[in-house]
């Protein structure tokens, strides 16, 4: 399947596989009108889960994250890399003549915009051109089809590429995972629409495809278990993918509706993230520990380790999908994190042993109403991220930008006179 030559009938394929596949069924890591044709609400799944948003995060702190996004954002008309956005300020990789190159995720930079968008709907510009870009280079076939891959940008020139000199062949093209990279597509498309009402940007024929593409390589990807895969050459159905891959399918079906309307399609989505959810529950759930696997070839969760098997209760509490009772995302999250608290809990240092911030974690703590450790975290954060030294220096990355945004209140707009 992911070697077709497009993907325009995704409804089609989607319609098919859930017939086929009735019996049942890798985290991407630090890692800006037409009329619809009929409501999006007429086809809208709710999240199973909801999780307040702002009131946590200054507005000093916020605007300082906003322009440290715009900072990122590359401006080069006429060039490849024009629209791109990086994925840190310093850069990732130095080649053997000394040229220096910054690297661009996909996937983080569409977490970071799909936020960033709620409270600052000024950035539309940015994520049009951000959609474009990543139309440009959304792979059209093969291996890898619908997927982005991580690319890089030489500073001297903003020559773009997948592979720059130095970097080992076997590891490019490469991305963490392919699942979540397109389905984060399909995210970043549905929030654009939801600020802007732009319609016609999501019906460019580029963009479009791109989208579509995107769409069926998690078609592609999806087992007879009901669970996706990472990538095609890596066979594992892990919890943190699959999450956010309900929650891309619900954001295509709003998409499918109110930009192109199409009803059907938009319908066979959403079949598709209530089947993944299902298996989500039957499958990753793990009773005799009250949480979840981390994925569908690992046993019981361990605790004692933050990344993967502690961060990862988290995801289906923020993406909306609950366990087998309607508690259960709540009660996982909330019990595993009891773990690490105190001096040397999460809200006091990076647990992570890469040094990874996880800002994901002060979103379901204050999903599940602990607001305190919540702020200790914000707070951190904001001490170290705008240290006049190293402004949201490494290891921040742009996705963590997601649930800063997350944690704060939209700007306010002035009226004009």
């Amino acid at each position: 399947m992911s070697s077709s030559p497009g993907w325009r009938g995704t409804g089609l394929v989607l319609a098919m596989l859930l017939s086929v596949c009735s019996s049942g069924k890798a985290t991407a890591r630090a890692e800006t009108p037409v009329v619809p044709l009929a409501p999006a609400a007429s086809v809208a799944e709710p999240a199973e889960t909801v999780c307040d948003k702002g009131g946590l995060v200054d507005a000093g702190f916020r605007d300082a994250a906003l322009a440290a996004l715009s900072q990122l954002v590359v401006h080069a008309p006429g060039l490849a890399a024009d629209g791109a956005v990086r994925a840190n300020s310093a850069p990732g990789h130095v080649d053997p003549s000394g040229q220096t190159w910054h690297f661009i995720s996909a996937y983080q930079v569409n977490l970071a915009l799909t936020e960033a968008l709620r409270v600052a709907p000024g950035n539309a510009p940015v994520a049009a051109g951000w959609l474009r870009w990543q139309a440009r280079h959304t792979t059209p076939t093969g291996v890898g089809q619908g997927v982005v891959f991580d690319h890089w940008i030489r500073v001297s020139d903003l020559h773009v590429a997948p592979c720059p000199p130095g970097r080992a062949l076997g590891d490019c093209p490469h991305v963490d995972a392919y699942d979540s990279t397109a389905a984060s597509a399909l995210l970043m498309a549905d929030a654009y629409l939801a600020a802007t009402g732009d319609t016609a940007l999501l019906r460019e024929a580029a963009v479009r495809a791109a989208l579509e593409r995107s769409a069926g390589a998690v078609v592609a990807l999806t087992q007879p278990e009901g669970l996706s895969s990472a990538k095609p050459g890596h066979r594992v159905e892990y919890l943190m993918d699959a999450a956010e891959v309900v929650a891309g399918w619900r954001a295509w079906a709003r998409v499918q509706q109110s930009a192109y309307g199409d009803r059907a399609g938009a319908q066979a989505s959403l079949a598709a993230a209530r089947r993944m959810a299902d298996a989500m529950r039957q499958q990753l759930w793990h009773a005799p520990s009250q949480a979840w696997r981390v994925s569908l070839q690992a046993g019981a969760p361990d605790f004692s380790v933050w990344y993967a098997d502690t961060v990862a209760q988290a995801w289906p509490l923020l993406w909306g999908v609950r366990g087998p009772a309607a508690t259960d995302a709540a009660t996982a999250w909330r019990n595993t994190s009891a773990r690490w608290q105190g001096a040397n809990g999460w809200t006091h240092r990076n647990v992570d042993p890469d040094g990874f911030w996880w800002p994901a974690a002060a979103v379901a703590a204050r999903c599940v109403g602990n607001e305190a450790d919540a702020r200790r975290w914000v707070a951190r954060a904001r001490a170290a991220w705008l240290a006049p030294s190293g402004p949201f220096a490494w290891p921040f990355q742009v996705g963590d930008l997601r649930w800063l945004f997350w944690l704060s209140d939209p700007v306010a707009v002035v009226p004009r006179p």
